[in-house]
């Protein structure tokens, strides 16, 4: 019987480890999509250097989208030297 709850408690402990990953994960995308957001619409140069500059990297690397984030940076970079 101690065993039956043992493996009943590990396996409430691990699913409530994977419902508080999935959450962190979905508040992480809302967050990063909102990020996104303020590149939309026309802006001036200066504000979209400030605005690549203000990506949040710990977001990015919170769910494992570290290269993600690093090509987007980069990608901006180069846009924004090619209309200067």
């Amino acid at each position: 019987m101690i065993e039956i709850l043992e493996k009943a408690f590990k396996f409430y402990e691990k699913r409530e480890q994977i419902i508080n990953e999935i959450n962190t994960y979905r508040q992480t995308i809302q967050a990063i999509e909102q990020q996104m957001q303020t590149f939309q619409g026309s802006m001036s140069r200066a504000e979209l250097a400030a605005k690549t500059n203000n990506l949040n990297p710990a977001l990015f690397r919170k769910i494992g989208l570290v290269i993600a984030h690093q090509i987007l940076k980069e990608t901006l970079e180069q846009f924004l030297k090619e209309i200067s």
